[in-house]
């Protein structure tokens, strides 16, 4: 789905515009056309934004998503059709964020959009996995149980992230305090010592001269040394916005030991889940993964999810596609194989997403647990580089002074 602005004439003859999400330009033409709009000029919007560090963002929290679908699929259950729902949902918060995101849903769907179409068009606020799901319970008639579902991955997902920060506190700050540290040191110490040892005619050591070197080089170009950091800073993130180095990077990051598997395990676990209530629901099983593969954000999976799709479309059956998955568990792929023979993929789908989510969970708690410990080595070797640096030369002038 892509984003096009467009200027168009309304039934009165006054001139609109606008945005609205489309599969293409023609598409976007007839839904205009569909509201009794004349479109006059339709154009592809390519948003540039900078990383978010960078900007200052008006999206709702993680625990106001999490609310938000919990609360949605309620009213859902309750019978409520989604507009009205949705309606409800804003009545008593307009003036704030959570509010007027809400509304802006509201408007959308009152326009005749789907609903993931217009979480869509808030990409900012709704990640793509998101949306996702959301489009899959559209495409099934399960939009409530869908709901639920996504509710519950990213309250794990909130979790998770936040006994992350929480056992990583102590050592960020304490890596904070040593980079100002050596910055101080390296400035203002460390030439002092090196002029000294220079007037003796002894050697520097070698992390000495590369403190030096870094020291010298922001001593003479301290805006060009500013430059560098923010721009990388910045190019990082724009870099991995490009599809191939996304994918790539993805790819590595599910090589990396323990957390890569926790990537895979959560992966699995929303894509299993989902293709478990698709079929349920009637959903064709090559269509039902294709509506999967965009559960995951992870583009190195979503692609192996795409060469299954197109597997299954060839006429191959889902047992012999899902023993070359390399990214699947190994013990769930002979087990998937054999529900399909069996013709109960539809519950051994549901197991193997409750075993991908117990192991996810194990994961996160040895993240947890490896996350503190790691920091504080790698904060205790900055501090043992600096303290060598420093200690080395004052031993050497001591040794030229005797």
């Amino acid at each position: 789905m892509k984003m096009f602005s467009y200027h168009a004439r309304a039934a009165d003859g006054t001139r609109v515009q606008g945005k609205l999400a489309a599969e293409s330009a023609p598409a976007a033409a007839r839904m205009l056309a569909a509201e009794g709009k004349i479109a006059l000029r339709i154009y592809e919007q390519h948003d540039f934004c900078l990383p978010s560090p960078l900007h200052m963002s008006s999206g709702i929290t993680a625990e106001e998503r999490i609310a938000f679908l919990h609360e949605l699929a309620a009213l859902l259950g309750a019978g409520l059709p989604v507009h009205e729902a949705l309606e409800h949902l804003a009545e008593d918060v307009r003036n704030s964020a959570y509010g007027r995101t809400v509304a802006a849903l509201h408007a959308e769907v009152l326009r005749g959009l789907p609903l993931s179409q217009a979480m869509e068009m808030q990409a900012k606020t709704f990640p793509l996995s998101l949306v996702g799901m959301v489009r899959a319970g559209e495409e099934s008639g399960t939009l409530e149980g869908i709901l639920r579902e996504a509710a519950a991955v990213l309250t794990e997902e909130h979790a998770l992230r936040e006994a992350l920060r929480s056992a990583l506190l102590y050592p960020l700050f304490l890596l904070a305090a040593t980079v100002f540290s050596v910055l101080i040191m390296t400035v203002f110490v460390l030439p002092i010592f090196a002029a000294l040892l220079r007037d003796l005619g002894a050697a520097l050591p070698l992390p000495t001269r590369m403190l030096l070197g870094v020291s010298d080089a922001v001593s003479a170009q301290p805006y060009f040394a500013f430059g560098l950091v923010v721009g990388i800073c910045v190019a990082v993130p724009l870099l991995l916005s490009l599809p191939s180095l996304r994918l790539y990077a993805d790819a590595l990051l599910l090589r990396v030991p323990v957390l890569g598997t926790f990537v895979q395990l959560a992966a699995w676990q929303m894509i299993l889940r989902t293709l478990a209530i698709l079929l349920r629901s009637g959903i064709r099983l090559d269509h039902a993964v294709g509506l999967a593969r965009s559960v995951t954000g992870n583009r190195a999976i979503a692609r192996h999810l795409a060469r299954m799709e197109q597997s299954l479309v060839e006429g191959r059956t889902f047992g012999q596609v899902i023993v070359h998955e390399s990214y699947l568990p190994a013990l769930l792929r002979p087990m998937l194989a054999a529900g399909e023979a069996a013709g109960d993929l539809e519950r051994l789908l549901q197991h193997a997403a409750d075993y991908c989510r117990r192991r996810a969970g194990t994961y996160a708690v040895r993240i947890e647990a490896l996350a503190e410990p790691t920091m504080i080595v790698f904060v205790g070797g900055v501090i043992f580089f600096v303290v060598l640096s420093v200690l080395l030369p004052i031993l050497d002038a001591m040794d030229a002074m005797m």
